[in-house]
């Protein structure tokens, strides 16, 4: 075989096709804030580090009317809390609707790996910026004071200040709860931060008010059948032969095309719980007739 010339191997090196080369992946995206108040749109740049706080600073700095305003950023209908590193928070979110949508896997694919190649970068992210009443005092302690009621709800004792009850006595209450409850594991098991402490507390909490709710209902519906069973062995034992009249149910005088009876129904006098107490009270009597007869024989 003839080798190649050196010619022959530079044209071949000229023509052949060179890989391409891996994207790098953007460390930066546009972000626009849209008011809710009517104010004009203002357009940001959001870094891979920044979080919701920051962006907030950017905001005051960008827009100085809502320099001393409480300010909440809302994305898809949710509040963003200012611990969450946007960046990374937008890209996993993009991530998983672009898996979840219609477009095919391979298409999905293609759009993450060269799209911010092609067309410059990642699309611009829009915000929505409510503005609240002015700061006071520290305005970055007021802020996340009203944030965390805003995005956390109400769970356990606090949720009886709603009620009308102060801070002290939600405290007495909750002292006295967990002071009281036997089965209250939470001296029993080790939790290391606090955060999961007054997680299983707050659980252990809602466990038992939800409990008074259906207290009554709970004690009625365990009541209840014991209550039928004893009617029916107290019937069915001093009036032996009564019940059994009510307890056949006659066939009812309907008649299909086909000649077939229409089927008997339920009794709407005994439930079968009642039926079958009354035939042990009448089994109870009889043992207790026969009982006797041996006795004064």
């Amino acid at each position: 075989m003839v080798g190649l010339s050196e010619k022959a191997k530079g044209k071949q090196r000229a023509i052949e096709p060179q890989a391409p080369e891996e994207p790098v992946p953007p460390t930066q995206r546009p972000l626009t804030i849209r008011f809710a108040d009517g104010l004009p749109d203002l357009d940001l740049t959001l870094d891979a580090k920044d979080t919701v706080r920051r962006v907030k600073q950017q905001i005051r700095e960008g827009c100085p009317q809502v320099d001393k305003r409480r300010l909440r950023l809302i994305y898809s209908g949710r509040i963003l809390a200012d611990n969450i590193v946007l960046f990374d928070w937008l890209s996993s979110l993009e991530a998983r609707q672009q898996k979840t949508s219609d477009i095919g896997k391979e298409k999905a694919k293609e759009d993450v790996v060269f799209g911010s190649a092609a067309t410059g970068g990642p699309p611009p992210t829009w915000l929505h910026c409510s503005v609240g009443a002015e700061l006071i005092g520290d305005s970055e302690e007021d802020e996340k004071r009203i944030q965390d009621s805003q995005i956390k709800p109400l769970r356990g004792f606090d949720r009886l200040a709603a009620a009308g009850f102060s801070e002290d006595d939600i405290a007495n209450f909750r002292q006295t709860f967990h002071n009281q409850s036997s089965g209250d594991y939470l001296d029993t098991e080790p939790l290391g931060e606090d955060e999961d402490y007054d997680e299983h507390a707050r659980a252990l909490e809602e466990q038992w008010i939800d409990s008074l709710d259906d207290g009554n209902v709970s004690s009625i519906t365990q009541a209840s059948p014991s209550r039928t069973i004893l009617q029916g062995l107290i019937v069915g034992f001093f009036f032996p032969f009564m019940p059994f009249f009510f307890l056949r149910d006659p066939t009812p005088a309907v008649f299909w095309d086909d000649g077939r009876a229409q089927e008997r129904t339920s009794s709407v006098i005994f439930s079968k719980r009642m039926q079958m107490a009354l035939v042990l009270g009448f089994i109870v009597n009889l043992i207790f007739g026969v009982w006797r007869y041996l006795l004064g024989s």
